[in-house]
């Protein structure tokens, strides 16, 4: 709250003619990795395939196609996904279908950064388990190669030896030639640090480590993550920087907005307390002319993440990008 109330400050003048220096974005490299992003924005594709959370149905592959063509012509390079994002017989599918948008602008390829997760199920035991999914997974995009495979969650805190198997089957996949870069999800400064000090052996670069961080979720700072990836050189990437949509919600005077089903019910449990922040959001957006979302989103790019928002309607994506070219104080 402190942060947000600290001010919007204005634009400075120069000159007689009163002419304002506009914020100019500089390219976010991707941690160790050679991979550069032109803006602190991504885009996640949790929503694309996930019909319990997200009410997903596939009349809506088409609109989900014209979702990545508006961010794609809006400067968003890096696009983020999992093996595990479809509800049912639909996982896998968002891998599929951003294969498909992929495909259909192979020109466009050379610049974008493609990024999926590969989840630690319980039967996958062994290195060699984790670069069979990650062939899987590039079966569904249609490529030999990604620019970025991760790991969906640390095992260490209940199986360790899994961990280790995880780190040494992303390995094998950046030695094999199946990613240019490793990353992490939901990895602590602790599992951090030893992943780290893994790959750095083996000359593996580590592009990213991925963490829920939002106004409503600052685990990662209040932990100290935030400052190890930056000591180690690895971009934090803030997942879930709206609440699952609770904060682009709250923050807007019509609650009409709020979403059935189980995101519904966790919005009815959160909102209640946080209306003291949900009122700064709301100020704070007015003063600076912006939405709501636009203000959380340039929040978590303040703090040094790249935050991914999820979007299925183009419209979407050119509100969450209106959240670059400017910073809160």
């Amino acid at each position: 709250l402190a942060f947000l109330a600290g001010g919007a400050p204005r634009s400075p003048s120069y000159g007689a003619a009163g002419l304002t220096l506009p914020y100019v974005e500089r390219p976010t490299r991707l941690g160790q990795s050679e991979l550069y992003s032109p803006i602190p924005l991504g885009l996640g594709t949790w929503s694309w395939g996930n019909k319990l959370l997200w009410g997903y149905d596939e009349s809506q592959d088409a609109s989900i196609a014209a979702t990545w063509r508006a961010a794609v012509d809006g400067g968003v390079v890096f696009f983020d996904t999992g093996d595990s994002y479809g509800t049912g017989r639909l996982e896998g599918r968002a891998e599929t279908l951003l294969g498909a948008c992929r495909a259909s602008s192979p020109k466009q390829n050379k610049r974008l950064i493609y990024g999926t997760k590969l989840a630690a199920y319980p039967w996958r035991l062994t290195p060699d388990a984790f670069v069979a999914a990650l062939r899987a997974s590039l079966e569904r995009f249609g490529t030999s190669k990604i620019e970025v495979a991760q790991a969906h969650w640390s095992a260490r805190n209940y199986f360790p030896p899994q961990d280790r198997a995880i780190l040494e089957g992303l390995a094998r996949c950046y030695e094999a030639g199946l990613c240019d870069a490793v990353g992490l999800s939901n990895f602590g400064p602790v599992a951090l640090r030893e992943a780290a000090a893994f790959f750095g052996d083996r000359g593996v670069p580590i592009a990213l480590c991925q963490v829920q961080f939002s106004l409503l979720s600052t685990q990662p700072e209040d932990t100290g993550l935030l400052d190890v990836c930056r000591e180690l050189g690895v971009t934090p990437v803030a997942y879930s920087p709206l609440a699952l949509g609770a904060l682009a919600v709250a923050g807007n005077d019509d609650h009409s907005q709020r979403p059935a089903g189980p995101r519904g019910f966790l919005f009815d449990q959160v909102l209640p307390g946080a209306t003291a922040l949900t009122g700064v959001i709301r100020d704070v957006a007015r003063e600076r002319g912006k939405t709501p979302a636009q203000v959380c989103l340039n929040w978590t790019i303040k703090k040094g993440c790249l935050p991914i928002v999820g979007a299925r309607t183009p419209a979407r994506v050119r509100e969450n990008l209106g959240a670059c070219g400017w910073r809160l104080s």
